[in-house]
């Protein structure tokens, strides 16, 4: 890891989003009932992981996440400066490319957390050049992120000339999908305008509900609620690659189903979600480009709101 040769302040207010980065991954990750997806009932459809290989992973990571914000900090434009965009995303690469090596090496080769490696190195980046900046870190980060992003998607699937190399890839050539390259390019717009505005408007409902207790219950449930909103709209290519394009269709009509009765703010919620996740386990349906969207909304969750 590289040395802290910036200010005790900035170096401060990085470790803070760093930490703020590894509790959205462990919340996210134990956050239960989830379709599809590893969490305290069970492993979800995979077979190579469970919560304590998620653990394993978010124990790795934990000193890195850091590194994407040094990066930023060295990026810092004056006012009405561009910058240099592709030297910074071949920066933000180079630690991910190590960053998720760490994360092979601590898992025996399981892939956990190479998609919010992906997100959060784009968003911790954007952040740790907006410190530098002298600007305020809020929600509007997405904004920076999908300044440079767009990079990202054009070289990497649009404009590539190449075959492609990963389902992701492929799922771009065959049927337009973007997954995660897309989401970065939109400012992680289903985070921001799906999952986090759900979030917020459940915690709210339940928080004027004299018989529910205030603190992490009522968190977790306002979070189940987001991910369901967000699984009922998000293009997710893990679905798509795991069981055809047709999938993403059936998990958001299904998640549709359950808002439709009040999603997480039904009383009878955590049975109906228990079968959504019966569901997705025997069709061997794994959401996590979603799951990783969630773990941004939770992050996203403890930022200010970017002014009007």
């Amino acid at each position: 890891m590289t040395g802290c040769a910036v200010p005790a302040s900035v170096h401060a207010d990085l470790d803070r989003l760093a930490r703020l980065v590894d509790s959205a991954l462990r919340v996210e990750a134990r956050l239960t009932p989830k379709p599809g997806l590893v969490d305290h009932r069970n492993n979800g459809a995979h077979s190579d992981m469970d919560l304590h290989t998620l653990t394993v992973s978010a124990d790795a990571l934990a000193p890195w996440w850091v590194e994407f914000g040094l990066v930023g900090t060295r990026y810092a434009r004056t006012p009405g400066e561009s910058g240099d965009d592709e030297a910074f995303l071949a920066d933000l690469r180079s630690v991910g490319r190590t960053v998720e090596q760490v994360m092979f090496d601590a898992t025996d080769g399981i892939n956990t957390h190479k998609g919010a490696v992906f997100a959060f190195g784009l968003l911790l980046g954007c952040a740790g050049r907006r410190i530098a900046e002298g600007r305020r870190i809020d929600v509007g980060v997405c904004d920076d992120v999908a300044e440079v992003a767009t990079a990202v998607l054009v070289d990497d699937l649009i404009a590539s000339d190449r075959a492609p190399a990963t389902a992701g890839e492929r799922l771009f050539r065959d049927h337009g999908l973007t997954g995660a390259r897309g989401q970065a390019a939109s400012g992680y717009a289903t985070a921001r305008e799906v999952g986090l505005v759900a979030y917020r408007e459940a915690m709210e409902i339940l928080a004027v509900q004299p018989h529910l207790a205030l603190g992490p219950m009522m968190r977790d449930r306002a979070l189940l609620h987001a991910l369901l909103a967000m699984l009922a709209v998000n293009a997710d290519t893990n679905l798509a690659h795991r069981g055809g394009v047709d999938a993403m269709g059936w998990v958001a009509g299904r998640a549709e189903r359950i808002l439709a009765r009040g999603g997480a703010l039904d009383p009878d919620y955590v049975r109906l979600v228990e079968m959504f996740d019966d569901e997705l386990i025997h069709a061997r349906l794994s959401p996590g480009g979603t799951a990783d969207l969630l773990a941004v909304t939770i992050w996203l969750s403890a930022l200010p709101q970017a002014p009007a």
